[in-house]
């Protein structure tokens, strides 16, 4: 791909809508997986609006500095850098997870992990049991190499009466 082609400035004195097209185009041109949503999270990050906004103002002007931040972030992801650590999130088990090139991605299909995980805790994931109405014991779970945590705060988000402990070799 020409580096002109990649140049920052293309995004200056376009709509939003344009701009979405173009970045579009300049991530499919460089063969992206899914550049349709890069695209779209990349303008949303560059924005600080979330993807409602960006529909519903298409048609409002992209500040310049909106644009050349675009730009910027759009000749990043074309070079093949993943657009989770471009943004420093990832969704996850409904949840929004900071992400830095020191952890791995979390991945939909470990969102796996976290349902076998609550149907293999079933009744031991209650807070009460339900037969006598006491107070279950504590229930404890520990998530070593926890990386992101995404594995043990879904949990702890899913079983708030839960003990749930994260470690990891990095801080």
């Amino acid at each position: 791909m020409a580096v002109a082609y990649m140049h920052r400035a293309g995004f200056i004195g376009l709509d939003i809508r344009a701009a979405l097209k173009e970045g579009l185009a300049r991530l499919r041109a460089a063969d992206v997986p899914s550049h349709t949503l890069a695209a779209e999270l990349l303008l949303m990050h560059a924005l600080g609006r979330d993807r409602v906004w960006l529909y519903t103002h298409s048609e409002d002007p992209l500040d310049p500095d909106a644009a050349e931040k675009y730009g910027a972030l759009i000749a990043r992801r074309a070079t093949g850098e993943p657009t989770q650590y471009i943004t420093g999130k990832q969704e996850f088990w409904g949840l929004e997870f900071e992400v830095t090139p020191a952890v791995l991605i979390p991945r939909p299909e470990t969102e796996h992990v976290v349902e076998v995980a609550l149907e293999r805790l079933g009744a031991s994931g209650i807070k009460l049991d339900m037969a006598t109405g006491e107070p279950s014991p504590a229930l404890r779970v520990a998530d070593v190499g926890t990386g992101s945590g995404c594995l043990a705060v879904s949990l702890a988000h899913e079983l708030p009466h839960g003990e749930i402990f994260a470690t990891d070799i990095s801080a």
